[in-house]
């Protein structure tokens, strides 16, 4: 784990300590890495984990639906959506309501039906509403770190605003700033305090202000400028995966020997059935599968 703790900037070490070239250190800045390797290899990985994980993470969008308005712009992390419902309230976890989706052709309507970067409702909502979706993600998203001694002017000096509103730095020190409408929405923002970390999900993203919410408030010092980054899940099998994924890719960029090829991807495939037991097994009562006969599974046999 490199010094700062930060997702990125260990990456960016391992996958400089895999290729092990010094014309490769030279020719490719950190920057370059993480915009045009690392940000493009944590889709493949998560496209791994989503057809082969089978108790994937899954995360919360919260939609707001007007009466009469057809189609809502998604988070462009969205993957693969598992349901659309209505909670009583949120704090209690009951559902009251599912919006089942139908055949695309269906007389009535498909309910609902993913359209681009969109989720359109036909038929249109009758009424002003609140929904949940529940989905995986796809990785789409661009992972940056922020470094508060290197941002001194107002627009870099990113802070904790309230106890669950976070400014981003306007140029973070590595990586770039997704500019797209709910963005970062799902994704994990880590504060590095000075005595202790915290780690929250961004419930929603203002890209006009820089401003995430998160669903659970930080115990963090409000009003305090933090170092600050927003990645995955910082695992420590999951930081290995997008390592090795990104060496590869450079590694057939550079043109390493087939014996070198070999080993990274050897690596990769260990990595890749790491984190894919880890995530198949979370879940101790369902196991590796959603429906996995259990004691109070109906379907249980002794």
């Amino acid at each position: 784990m490199d010094s700062s703790e930060s997702f990125l900037k260990t990456t960016v070490e391992r996958v400089r300590a895999y290729l092990d070239d010094n014309d490769f250190d030279a020719k490719y800045n950190d920057a370059y890495l993480v915009s045009h390797v690392i940000m493009p290899s944590m889709v493949d990985v998560q496209s791994r984990l989503a057809l082969n994980a089978s108790n994937n993470v899954l995360l919360r969008f919260n939609l707001s639906m007007v009466s009469g308005q057809e189609s809502y712009v998604l988070p462009p992390c969205v993957g693969e959506i598992l349901r659309v419902v209505k909670y009583n309230d949120l704090d209690n976890g009951l559902i009251s309501l599912e919006w089942r989706p139908r055949g695309h052709f269906s007389v009535g309507g498909p309910v609902w039906i993913l359209e681009g970067n969109m989720i359109s409702f036909r038929p249109y909502p009758a009424q002003d509403d609140s929904v949940v979706i529940e989905y995986s993600s796809n990785g789409d998203m661009r992972p940056h770190y922020h470094d508060i001694t290197t941002g001194l002017s107002d627009a870099n000096n990113a802070r904790l605003v309230t106890t669950t509103t976070f400014k981003f730095a306007d140029t973070p020190t590595l990586g770039m700033r997704d500019k797209r409408l709910h963005a970062y929405a799902g994704q994990t923002l880590r504060l590095y305090g000075s005595i202790y970390h915290e780690e929250r999900i961004i419930s929603a993203y203002d890209a006009s202000t820089r401003t995430a919410t998160v669903s659970r408030p930080f115990t963090l010092s409000v009003t305090t400028n933090y170092s600050y980054e927003v990645c995955p899940p910082n695992s420590q099998a999951y930081v290995e995966a997008v390592t090795l994924a990104s060496a590869i890719k450079l590694g057939t960029w550079r043109k390493v020997s087939q014996s070198h090829h070999a080993l990274l991807i050897e690596q990769y495939r260990m990595a890749i059935k790491t984190i894919t037991d880890n995530l198949s097994n979370m879940q101790a009562r369902t196991g590796k599968s959603w429906t996995k006969d259990t004691p109070d599974n109906p379907d249980w046999r002794p």
